[in-house]
């Protein structure tokens, strides 16, 4: 074995140009199919960031007004629901969490110098930024159970509004006039879905909206216990306050519980197509360096043909032949393989030390798309040297002796 490798060895070295020409295929394709990869994995999990509550199993409920009457109570009657009412689903066994979230829509939002910002006023728990998947920008923290309890004037910034105010951690934001110290910002997503527009937002521990505005919650978000469908906990969250309520179980718009399902499902598709495309790009481009290998491996069948079988009548055998070929075929994809992995890497830090465009997010190399490619690379090598290999094992010595040099 290491006689047969030093030979293929020296056999390659020997035919520089050729096999640096079909190095540079397969490097120029798995180039393409990693940072082609690379890109669309970057840009679905900066969308699928975006549109996190629709790809999440979190059930919205919104409050409204009855359709039907029921049990002598009329028909167009405002459902409101109270936010201890709201927590006895805690006790409910087809529940994980729940948070209740305030909403004040007209207050007025300045910065510590007084200039008005377009800025929006929340009140939120301690499960509200995990149920809604945000993030916060670093040196950032949650609201906290103190937070809470004592009714501490700290808030929460969108990273929108905290752009337009070039507000910061530590700086003071008014809302009508009381001071509030920035205890956190919003981690940026681009475009996507979003629900109560928390990048204009303030928010506020609900205890202290509360002591502010005597208002009834907004909505609130449900995230179901392990192993329940979607479909039984709107189903579940509809009895249960249809009986607390007084009004029909049919009676779709007394409690809307919007279904996201459809969305998160035609949202993830197009994201994985658009990643699946480019992929299957870099793939064809793999498939074109494959082949210039092939050609390549078929040419050097021709050249050495008298070689090959003056190899056979010194008692070479055909396996010999077969297998040196393949070990050629091997150790240039392997190396081009090496070097393509290598400089993929290179690249896609120099992308992401560039910087790219917010909707494509960040190019990242995962290890799924790197196994992929070498799945593959191997194939294609394999077909790429096995058939200019069978021909050549196949030549016998007397035809092989003949030919031409």
């Amino acid at each position: 074995m290491i006689t047969l490798l030093q030979q293929t060895t020296q056999t390659l070295l020997a035919h520089r140009l050729r096999s640096l020409l079909a190095v540079i295929a397969i490097v120029w394709g798995i180039v393409s199919v990693l940072v082609l990869v690379a890109l669309g994995e970057g840009f679905y999990r900066v969308n699928a960031q975006s549109f996190s509550l629709l790809m999440s199993d979190t059930q919205m409920a919104f409050p409204f007004q009855t359709s039907k009457p029921w049990q002598g109570l009329p028909s167009r009657r405002a459902i409101t629901i109270t936010e201890p009412e709201m927590r006895q689903l805690e006790h409910q066994k087809d529940i994980d969490n729940i948070s209740v979230v305030y909403s004040k829509w007209d207050a007025t939002v300045t910065d510590a110098q007084g200039h008005h910002l377009p800025g929006y006023v929340s009140g939120i728990d301690l499960k509200f930024m995990a149920l809604r998947n945000l993030t916060l920008q670093p040196v950032s923290r949650n609201v906290t159970p103190s937070d809470l309890k004592h009714y501490q004037r700290v808030a929460i910034v969108g990273w929108q509004l905290a752009q337009m105010g070039n507000l910061f951690i530590g700086d003071q934001i008014k809302v009508n006039g009381i001071p509030f110290s920035i205890i956190g910002i919003t981690t940026q997503s681009e475009g996507g879905f979003s629900m109560n527009n928390e990048s204009n937002q303030v928010m506020l521990p609900s205890t202290t909206f509360r002591n502010l505005w005597d208002l009834k919650p907004d909505f609130l978000l449900v995230s179901p216990a392990e192993g329940i469908s979607s479909i039984v906990l709107r189903n579940n969250l509809r009895a249960f306050f249809s009986n607390q309520q007084h009004f029909d179980p049919t009676d779709m718009s007394a409690v809307n519980l919007p279904d996201l399902s459809d969305g998160a499902d035609f949202f993830n598709a197009l994201f994985r197509g658009i990643q699946a495309f480019l992929g299957a790009s870099g793939a064809m481009t793999l498939a074109v360096g494959a082949l210039g290998v092939a050609n390549i491996m078929f040419l050097s069948v021709t050249e050495r043909t008298r070689e090959i079988g003056v190899r056979l009548a010194v008692g070479a055998t055909p396996t010999t032949i077969l297998c040196q070929f393949i070990l050629e075929g091997a150790m240039l994809v392997a190396f081009g393989t090496a070097v393509g992995i290598a400089l993929s890497f290179l690249l896609v830090f120099g992308l992401n030390y560039i910087g790219m465009p917010e909707w494509l997010g960040t190019p990242v190399i995962t290890f799924a798309s790197i196994g992929w490619s070498l799945l593959i690379t191997a194939f294609l090598a394999l077909l790429a040297a096995y058939f200019p290999a069978q021909r050549a094992a196949n030549l016998t010595p007397v035809m092989a002796l003949s030919a031409r040099a």
